[in-house]
């Protein structure tokens, strides 16, 4: 008997890892999808993706499953798990998305987010604005920062999940679509932080919703090679 409840326990305990373990591998593929490391058309190969990131097949089958219903990748019966093509057109509507999603979300976090908090994510700009040529990560690492703030100062887990996989999906299509690192306007982005800390929750959404407007226009127009 001891032993079947050894067994017992030793199983809740593996089961009750498991999602952890689904969510490392996660983040782990999300890396190497925003590093470019596979690009689109590549096929993920279970078996070696398990030995790469030395995990089991169950957490990474698992984790491109969510990626999947992402629309990261996608399974061909003949090929398997594939990287995902990205359009432009994909792109423009999630970055339409994002623009009501984040507009929502300022609103809800305006003068919110703590002292501290805001005094970090202005320093970070500060900084960022002192690199002649900061890198992708950096700017990312500064964006999410600010983005990330508003998200959890919303006050509402579900859009603040949904806030923070779609933003995951733009790096995912910045790192496919431009191999040239953009330009983060520090000011910009400055600009964003003070509505949101002046507490007017009409400024805040109009701040936000103009700013991801920017974002798409720069974007679409790099794209397009239609740079002014």
């Amino acid at each position: 008997m001891a032993e079947i409840v050894e067994q017992g326990l030793s199983t809740s305990v593996l089961y009750a890892n498991q999602p952890n373990l689904t969510e490392q591998v996660y983040g782990q593929l999300i890396e190497i999808l925003i590093r470019g490391e596979l690009q689109p058309g590549d096929v993920i190969v279970e078996r070696r993706m398990a030995e790469r990131l030395n995990a089991s097949r169950t957490p990474v089958r698992e984790a491109l499953g969510r990626l999947e219903a992402e629309g990261l990748v996608y399974k061909q019966p003949s090929r398997g798990v594939t990287v995902s093509p990205f359009s432009t057109e994909a792109f423009v509507e999630l970055l339409n998305v994002r623009q009501l999603l984040e507009a929502e979300a300022a609103r809800l976090a305006a003068g919110r987010i703590p002292q501290g908090k805001l005094d970090e994510i202005r320093a970070a700009l500060e900084g960022l604005g002192e690199k002649p040529n900061p890198s992708l990560s950096e700017i990312w690492e500064v964006d999410d920062m600010l983005h990330g703030a508003v998200a959890a100062a919303a006050g509402n887990d579900l859009l603040e999940s949904m806030i923070r996989d779609l933003r995951r999906r733009t790096h995912v299509f910045n790192a496919f679509r431009n191999p040239v690192t953009p330009k983060f306007g520090v000011s910009e982005n400055t600009a964003l932080l003070d509505a949101i800390a002046s507490g007017d929750q009409d400024r805040a959404e109009a701040a936000m919703a103009e700013h991801i407007e920017s974002v798409k226009i720069a974007i679409i127009d790099r794209l397009s090679g239609s740079l002014r």
